[in-house]
């Protein structure tokens, strides 16, 4: 639970806007903004020890990057025969920068306190008077770093474009295209244009640090050609001119976490529906209803199996004692003793017993680590080499060896001997 947890969510609460939460959707416009008053309806409450807000961008941003990396990105869509032609119609800027997007992110100082920082200091995003940014990696769900998930380095100049207002252009001439040109291609069902930023303020940024954002508090897509970049709240306000809370995210006291949970409940289905929230305590809910599931199916699973290996077990034996019962009245006739002959079959029925528990142990040994393969599936799941399975069965299985053959030969031997040799010859 604890693996799972911390791949699904950073803080106790996450509270943002109902489409955040919606699967393929994330923060993308202005419309999708937290309200400050949600957040100031959430902090009275009570029992909220630490808080902060994410920031996200209300309107377009570019960043300068260099061709080798908006190659690399572009070439998981478009082939290389026509990947040139791709990057030959973006704009470029000065020393053969390509103008790509940037999807930028605020972060107050409890949220800077949650990231992971991979290398460099995050100190400088918290002053707002340094042109400081942070560069966003991301991670697999197995926490390996994609290196080449961004262009940037500690150190590197960051130019970025905060545009104001766009035209079309022709992609082959640069042509500034009028309004009716843009309909009349339109109608046409031409595509030979592009978007170009016509007004836009640029500023540039000294990268301070790479850092990875938890999944749970980040624009949940990417975007081809655009590189993940951080900055602190103050900044990020400043010199994007927005305050749009992309999330709220915030930490309770143990007692007051469920009081929490049930008042978002209340107040996102009823007061604000167009809010929504993640939490711990939905997250555990959800794992444990996955975990259910494969306790279900492997208990059925393994009960079929099991009840399947005892009638087997008692077939074996009954079969055994009944194709034996001339052999085993001959052994009477010549003196051997009920309580020996008991003996005898209660010996071979632990026999197999213990020969099974034994194949089972080396089997598990043998085979266990193939389960190991569900990790590649399921990047929660953790295996652990475990003998208690067959060990705990052992005892059951010990008194059935001894029962089984002891019940099956009290039903042959309500016969006589000399039935016995007779119906074993006929």
């Amino acid at each position: 639970m604890e693996k799972y947890l911390s791949g699904q969510i950073a803080t106790d609460f996450v509270l943002g806007h109902a489409d955040y939460f919606q699967v393929s959707s994330g923060f993308r416009s202005a419309d999708q903004t937290l309200p400050e008053e949600v957040i100031a309806q959430v902090n009275a409450q009570g029992g909220i020890t630490e808080g902060g807000r994410v920031y996200g961008q209300e309107k377009s941003i570019q960043a300068l990057l260099p061709e080798e990396y908006f190659r690399q990105d572009y070439s998981k869509l478009y082939p290389e025969e026509t990947l040139d032609s791709v990057v030959a119609s973006q704009e470029h800027g000065s020393g053969g920068a390509v103008v790509g997007s940037a999807q930028l992110y605020g972060l107050e100082d409890f949220i800077l306190g949650e990231i992971n920082v991979l290398e460099g200091d995050i100190a400088p995003l918290s002053d707002p008077s340094r042109n400081a940014i942070a560069a966003v990696y991301s991670a697999d769900e197995y926490g390996v770093i994609d290196e080449n998930d961004n262009c940037f380095q500690i150190g590197d100049a960051v130019t970025l474009r905060y545009v104001e207002e766009w035209v079309y252009v022709d992609a082959d001439t640069g042509e500034e295209l009028s309004e009716e040109e843009m309909e009349a291609r339109w109608a046409r069902g031409e595509a030979n244009y592009v978007p170009r930023a016509k007004v836009y303020e640029e500023k540039e940024y000294a990268v301070c640090a790479l850092i990875e954002i938890p999944g749970a508090l980040t624009y949940r897509y990417s975007t081809l050609g655009a590189s993940e970049l951080a900055m602190g709240a103050e900044r990020f306000k400043r010199d994007t001119g927005t305050s749009s809370v992309m999330v709220y995210a915030f930490n309770t006291a143990g007692e007051s976490n469920a009081a929490m949970e049930d008042f978002l409940e209340e107040y996102t289905q009823s007061v604000q529906p167009a809010c929504g929230y993640e939490s711990k305590q939905s997250k555990t809910a959800e794992f444990e209803g996955f975990r259910n599931m494969f306790l279900t199916m492997g208990g059925t699973l393994a009960g079929i199996v099991g009840l399947v290996g005892v009638l087997n077990f008692i077939n074996a034996v009954l079969t055994g004692i009944l194709a034996r019962k001339r052999e085993l009245a001959m052994l009477q006739s010549v003196g051997m003793t009920g309580k020996q002959m008991n003996t005898m079959l209660v010996y071979e029925g632990l026999y197999y017993t213990m020969l099974s528990a034994a194949l089972s142990l080396v089997l598990s040994a043998a085979l266990g680590p193939l389960m190991g393969s569900l990790c590649a599936v399921f990047w929660f799941f953790t295996y652990r080499f475990t003998v208690l399975p067959v060990l705990a069965v052992i005892p059951l299985f010990l008194v059935l060896g001894i029962l089984v053959p002891l019940l099956a030969y009290r039903s042959v031997d309500r016969r006589t001997i000399v039935e016995r040799l007779r119906e074993a010859e006929g």
